[in-house]
This record gives structure tokens, C-alpha cells and sequence, in this order.
């Protein structure tokens, strides 16, 4: 007898217009890809929510972002620049800003921004190819 494996997959969803997530979506892949960019609302912060948002079409007439529920300033993090000539990072250290913003007209196909909540704050992690591809600010 053959055995085959089971595929394993991870949640996803391609994310097309404005968004409001739930923690009951935690751990799922957003993949961003509209003709016009929209912003995606985070859950109130919650221990061990996460979710992973990846660039599919890149930004063109507007960005996309991802701010904190209720504009609360509770995000910090930081952007890493994966371009070769480029030395640029974008780090937030104190948990006082609302929006991750993938930049219209820089950033590209498989820009990523990871967070995670500690239950009262919001942590980033995200890496773009080209300097201010992605901000955080607040």
C-alpha cells in the first residue's frame, strides 16, 4: 500500500477592500492584492494573535495599511530593507504608533509585515526590498 501524506496548508486569504480582522483569525496569511489599495483594522490586542500580511500586487494610486483597532497606540517594531544598495530601516521602539503602511509606488510583490500580540501591545516585524517600502508610524 501507498501512503500519501497529508497537505498542510496555511490559513490565507487574498484580501482585496477594506478589512476588519478578528482574533478568531489569528494565524492566517493576507495577501494584499486590489486595484485600490484599502486599509485592514487589527484586533484589539490579545496574547499570542498574529498575523502575517504579504504584498501580492503591488500598491499603485495608494497604500495599503494596516492601523490598530480604535486608533490606539499600541504597535511598535521594526522594518528591515532586504535591497543591496539600500541601508534604510524604519524602527519604532516605544508602542505608540497605529499604522504599518505598505508605501504606493515603492513597495513591491513580496513586501511582508509580521505582528504579534503580547496581549496589550502590537510587535512588527517586516521586510520590504526597497527603502520605505513599509513605515511605522503613529
Amino acid at each position: 500500500a501507498t501512503l500519501t501524506q497529508p497537505i498542510i496548508t496555511q490559513l490565507n486569504e487574498t484580501v482585496a477592500a477594506t478589512n476588519v480582522l478578528t482574533a478568531a483569525e489569528s494565524g492566517k496569511v493576507m495577501f494584499l492584492s486590489a486595484a485600490t489599495e484599502f486599509a485592514t483594522t487589527l484586533p484589539v490586542p490579545a496574547a499570542g494573535v498574529y498575523f502575517e500580511f504579504i504584498v501580492a500586487a503591488a500598491p499603485s494610486g495608494a497604500s495599503y495599511t494596516i492601523v490598530t483597532d480604535s486608533a490606539a497606540q499600541v504597535l511598535a517594531g521594526h522594518v528591515l530593507t532586504s535591497g543591496f544598495a539600500d541601508s534604510g530601516s524604519d524602527v519604532e521602539t516605544a508602542a505608540t504608533a497605529t499604522t504599518i503602511t505598505f508605501v504606493d509606488g515603492v513597495s513591491v510583490i513580496g513586501d511582508r509585515c509580521h505582528v504579534i500580540s503580547d496581549g496589550t501591545s502590537w510587535f512588527a516585524s517586516c521586510i520590504c526590498a526597497v527603502e520605505a517600502g513599509i513605515t511605522i508610524t503613529g
